[in-house]
């Protein structure tokens, strides 16, 4: 069984990766629209992951003072990433970079302060049937895609 402690740390070194994957990106690749047929940016993915902690957070905060929390999201997943990403788009990067980091120190922190015997938002494990558990991979789903971008960029560099 995963210990919360283990929980933590799949985050803690999800984010590290993809903080890798971002490190040295210019503003202007950061805006540069990489994901064809979405028109996401490197700095909207950030953004969209940022939402969904921010989202997550609000859920556990409300669970920690004895409220009903309902579903995470009231709409479809689609249309709900692309209302965040777009709401965010108007903010400098500097602003959604802030976001992104302080949203993530938020949630660990309020995951941290949670007792270790029940998760927030259920059921009663760590692993992989939490509720939860889904922050643990987040991060890494956006990796394939920056990383190619990455990549596309270098080769367009070495022409």
């Amino acid at each position: 069984m995963v210990s919360k402690p283990d929980f933590l740390e799949r985050m803690r070194a999800a984010r590290a990766e993809l903080n890798e994957a971002i490190s040295g990106l210019s503003d202007a690749h950061m805006s540069q629209d990489i994901i064809a047929g979405e028109a996401w940016a490197v700095r909207d993915i950030l953004a969209h992951i940022a939402a969904w902690q921010i989202e997550t957070l609000r859920s556990i905060e409300r669970t920690e003072h004895g409220q009903d929390t309902g579903p995470l999201i009231n709409e479809s997943e689609s249309e709900w990433n692309a209302r965040r990403v777009a709401e965010r788009r108007q903010l400098p990067l500097v602003d959604v970079m802030q976001e992104f980091h302080q949203a993530h120190d938020e949630l660990l922190a309020a995951l941290d302060r949670w007792p270790s015997d029940t998760v927030p938002l259920g059921p009663a494990g760590w692993d992989e049937t939490a509720q939860l558990w889904w922050l643990t991979d987040h991060d890494r789903e956006h990796l394939d895609v920056i990383n190619a971008y990455r990549q596309r960029l270098s080769e367009a560099e070495s022409q």
